[in-house]
Formats: structure tokens, sequence, C-alpha cells
């Protein structure tokens, strides 16, 4: 019986050392490896890497110099009744703006203050360093008046 027992446990040695041997060692190249937040490196061919989360850049902006800023809004006055801009696109407050097009083409953003604005419109008296701000009603436009703002250049 001991004989038995012995010849088991050989063949239970022998056996973990073949398996030892039947698999090679997996090694990373120095410096390849993934290291956690917690120290813990996680490497070898069944490790899973998961792609590190950059955080989303500001926009850059580029100063465009002091224009003057007027508003106007839907009504007959102001844009002949129509109720969609130069790009066919129905006019928004926050959002739509009306600038030369020849130097802002429709689609670019311009900040003014804390406002991003997308170029949508064109107007007959907006020329060169002139935009103009849609609003929602005459009286808002007529309240905010005419100013002279710094405009930047949103690029994103």
């Amino acid at each position: 019986m001991c004989k038995l027992i012995k010849q088991v446990l050989l063949a239970a040695a022998a056996f973990s050392l073949s398996l030892t041997a039947a698999f090679p060692a997996f090694a990373q190249e120095a410096g390849t490896e993934t290291v956690m937040d917690d120290d813990y490196v996680n490497a070898g061919p069944g490790a899973v890497q998961v792609p590190v989360e950059e955080e989303p850049e500001e926009p850059e902006e580029v100063s465009l110099g002091l224009f003057t800023v007027t508003g106007y809004c839907g009504c007959d006055r102001c844009s002949g009744g129509h109720n969609l801009t130069y790009s066919g696109t129905v006019p928004t407050p926050n959002h739509t703006i009306s600038a030369d097009i020849s130097q802002y083409p429709i689609g670019t953003k311009l900040r003014i203050g804390d406002v991003v604005y997308t170029v949508e419109d064109k107007g007959s008296s907006v020329r060169g360093n002139v935009v103009d701000i849609f609003y929602s009603s005459h009286q808002e436009a007529l309240d905010k008046g005419t100013y002279t703002a710094e405009v930047f250049l949103v690029q994103e």
C-alpha cells in the first residue's frame, strides 16, 4: 500500500512538472504593462485592457476683436415676417446669430459673453464687425439695444 501511495505521489509530481514545462511563461516587454490606480499590474494575454478616458478638450477660441452687436426677432419689422434663416433653419434664441457670411460662413460658432451662437443668418446691414443676435421678441431685442462686445471664434 505504501508503495502505491509513493507511485501516485511521484506521478502527481511528474504531471505537475510536465504542466509547467508545457506552458511557457508569458512576459511583456519592459514599459508596456498597464498600471492601474491601485498599482496593480494588469498584464498578460488574458488581461482586459481598459481604454483610458481622456477629458474632452475645451474648444479653442480666438478673439476676433470688438464688434457692434444688434438684435432682431421674427417680426415683420425685423425679418419681414419670415420664420426661417438664410440657412433654412428656424431661428432660435441663444443660438442663432446673423453675421457677414463672406467672413463667417454659415455654421461658424461665435461666442459673445457666455453664449456660443451659430451663424445661421445674414442681414442686409450686417457687414464686417457687426453681428445681429436673434431674440424671442421685438421688445427683448429693443431692450438689449446696440452695444459693443468682444467676439470670439470658437474652433471645435
